[in-house]
């Protein structure tokens, strides 16, 4: 695809104490501004891939590539790409405003011009004015909004989101999946999401990679998919079995 923005080039990688395959030959293409789904059930490597995507595990085999830069052994804090976690890791004892700060405070960017960003991505997601609080005083939907704009502060070149909104209740899931997916393409953001949950990819994501044991086994538009799974897999995933 000549308009490629992210490239996976036949990505294997391997994985604990057995040294066990948990991707296997996975190619993928992800064009600028498009947002991927990455569904599968527990196990099947999409941790592991987010993860490599951002650096944190070495693939065995293939190469990563991002804007036409082969990103495959550059350090995670030299790729410009904003991982959010499912736990959120948001530090207790701090503010809304310094746990939001945390990454320009690591890039180094001034104070004034850290103080003007923060203001701006916490607006962003709809928590202007929350700069003083203190974390522990907020809900479990404002967290995951302080851990998304902490993600978003250092203006990141793609966006991998692996199961954010698992701890929250569906009803406050399904709204904020809504508004996640109107931020993303209001930004427009290239990201990867990751779920278990075919509800949250089919509500967010242009096309949806499926994993099954470390393989994607099927890539398509949520309607695609799920008028013609091709895999019992897949339809299983999708609730048509």
């Amino acid at each position: 695809m000549s308009n490629s923005y992210l490239v996976l080039n036949h990505v294997s990688a391997r994985h604990g104490r057995n040294d066990d395959e948990t991707l296997h030959d996975i190619s993928l293409d992800v064009t600028a501004g498009e947002v991927i789904g990455v569904l599968g059930s527990s196990g099947s490597g999409k941790t592991t891939l987010l993860r490599v995507i951002a650096g944190l595990h070495v693939a065995s085999e293939g190469s990563v590539v991002l804007d036409g830069i082969d990103i495959t052994t550059t350090p995670t804090h030299l790729r410009g790409v904003g991982l959010m976690f499912q736990e959120h890791a948001l530090f207790p004892h701090l503010t809304v405003s310094d746990n939001v700060a945390f990454g320009l405070r690591m890039a180094k960017v001034s104070n004034p011009d850290r103080s003007i960003r923060v203001a701006e991505v916490l607006e962003l997601v709809g928590l202007a004015g929350f700069g003083s609080r203190d974390v522990s005083s907020l809900s479990g939907g404002e967290r995951q909004r302080v851990a998304l704009a902490r993600t978003l502060a250092p203006s990141p070149r793609l966006l991998l989101l692996d199961e954010p909104m698992g701890s929250l209740d569906r009803i406050l899931r399904d709204r904020l999946v809504s508004e996640l997916r109107e931020l993303i393409v209001d930004l427009g953001l290239t990201a990867l999401y990751v779920t278990h949950d075919r509800s949250e990819a089919f509500a967010l994501a242009d096309r949806i990679a499926v994993l099954d044991e470390g393989a994607v086994v099927q890539i398509d538009t949520p309607a695609a998919l799920d008028a013609c799974p091709t895999t019992e897999h897949v339809a299983r995933l999708l609730g048509h079995r």
